[in-house]
């Protein structure tokens, strides 16, 4: 009965409890019809272009590419942030230690954390170092991400997470294994048994065979 309620939950529960986290309701903003679940569904071939194969930077201040060392060959729990948030950010960010704490060996194995700051220009590496480390999750297997406006922003557009004011991000969790096309976008309220089980179920999936994920161009 759980599985198949997960199931069912996983386009994106909408349905906000009373204990809801949101900046401005941007959570509410977070359809199943977003720009990843229409990549999902057109098909995208190529998870690297869409979702950019972008430089940036972590909290330990070690450069990146997007694609290639946070997406690829792994389930990836991406949510979004800033370091001067002193509501949702923390609360967002002790809930999903949780879910990691649910996930048990899978985490940092086959599942792994990402969190993307809304607010590049003033969240330096030493910022989001400071942040994980005071939320208790500067852990290995959750990256917080920063670097360059520019190629910030282009990723969060992909998401359908980029907004005017950094402040009103969106508190979304997306639960991505890009290649293998599966995608669900949920609540951080839910409880974090519903979202490890709903990371579990798409980790433990079958994968797809490697020339129907990404085919050789004529």
């Amino acid at each position: 009965m759980m599985l198949k309620f997960l199931l069912l939950l996983g386009t994106v529960c909408m349905l906000r409890g009373p204990a809801a986290i949101a900046h401005q309701d941007a959570v509410a903003t977070a359809k199943a019809d977003g720009p990843v679940a229409q990549a999902a569904a057109a098909g995208t071939r190529d998870p690297k272009a869409y979702f950019t194969d972008s430089d940036l930077v972590t909290q330990d201040g070690r450069k990146i590419r997007f694609y290639s060392d946070m997406l690829k060959d792994r389930v990836a729990v991406v949510n979004v942030m800033y370091t001067n948030c002193k509501d949702a950010c923390p609360l967002i960010t002790r809930q999903m230690s949780e879910v990691k704490d649910d996930l048990g060996e899978l985490f940092g194995k086959k599942v792994f954390f990402v969190s993307i700051t809304s607010d590049p220009v003033r969240d330096t590496p030493r910022a989001m170092k400071r942040f994980a480390q005071e939320q208790h999750a500067d852990v290995a297997g959750w990256t917080f991400l920063t670097g360059n406006k520019n190629n910030v922003d282009a990723i969060l557009k992909r998401f359908g997470a980029l907004s005017e004011n950094f402040e009103e991000h969106t508190t979304v969790l997306y639960i991505l294994d890009v290649d293998n096309k599966r995608m669900r976008k949920m609540l951080p309220n839910l409880p974090p048994k519903a979202i490890a089980e709903a990371a579990r179920i798409i980790a433990t999936a079958d994968k797809r065979p490697a020339a129907a994920v990404a085919p050789k161009a004529n």
